[in-house]
C-alpha cells in the first residue's frame, strides 16, 4: 500500500515516516517529519513540516514552518509563516505570520502584522494578550500589597 510520494520515489506505509525531498505530496497518508521546498497534503497529516510552500487540504498537522502556508478545511496546532498564512475554513491553535488571510476560520492565538478576511474567530489576539497580562500583573501586585498588611 502506498502512503505518500516523496519526489519521484514512492514510500510504503511500513517504511520510515521522515521524508526529505525537493517536493512532497501526501494523499490519504501520514508522515512524522516532512522537509521540502514544496509540500502538499490532501486528506492526510504530518506532525512537523518545514518547507517553502505548504498546502494542506482536509487534513491535520502538528506544526508547519514555511514561507507561505495554506490550510483549507484543515486543522493545525501551530502555523509559523515567514510571509503569508492563508486559512480557509480551518482551525489553528497558534498562527504567527507577517500577513494572515483568513476566511471562516478559528484561531487560538494570532500574531500577524496584517490580517485580512472575514468570519475570523480569534481567542487571544495581541491586544487581548497584553490586556490579560496587564490585568494579571495588576492582580498579582494587589495580592502582594494585601499580604504585606
Amino acid at each position: 500500500m502506498r502512503s505518500f510520494i516523496a519526489g519521484r520515489r514512492a514510500t510504503t506505509a511500513h517504511e520510515e515516516h521522515d521524508v526529505e525531498a525537493p517536493a512532497v505530496t501526501i494523499r490519504q497518508g501520514i508522515a512524522r517529519r516532512v522537509t521540502a521546498q514544496d509540500v502538499a497534503i490532501r486528506q492526510g497529516g504530518a506532525l512537523q513540516i518545514t518547507g517553502g510552500t505548504v498546502r494542506l487540504s482536509q487534513g491535520g498537522i502538528g506544526i508547519a514552518m514555511a514561507e507561505k502556508a495554506t490550510l483549507e478545511q484543515a486543522a493545525a496546532q501551530a502555523v509559523i509563516a515567514r510571509d503569508t498564512a492563508v486559512l480557509d475554513q480551518a482551525a489553528a491553535g497558534v498562527v504567527l505570520a507577517r500577513q494572515a488571510q483568513v476566511r471562516q476560520s478559528a484561531i487560538g492565538i494570532l500574531v500577524a502584522n496584517e490580517v485580512k478576511g472575514d468570519g475570523l474567530r480569534v481567542l487571544i489576539s495581541v491586544r487581548s494578550a497584553f490586556a490579560f497580562g496587564a490585568g494579571l500583573g495588576f492582580a498579582a501586585a494587589l495580592l502582594r500589597l494585601l499580604r504585606r498588611r
